[in-house]
């Protein structure tokens, strides 16, 4: 019965210090801010056709 106490007591200092260790400062890499996704040229291309 006391190895059970002893597991759940490790299970749950080891999900105490993931949930605490997520809750650090996040530094800006800009990873996502470097614009080279998809261009946005306003609609459809303009073949010179009228219709």
């Amino acid at each position: 019965m006391m190895s059970k106490k002893l597991l759940y007591s490790l299970l749950t200092g080891v999900l105490a210090v993931g949930v605490l260790g997520a809750c650090g400062d996040v530094e800006d890499d800009g990873g996502m801010d470097d614009g080279g996704g998809m261009e946005d040229d306003g609609g459809m291309e303009d073949d010179g056709m009228e219709g």
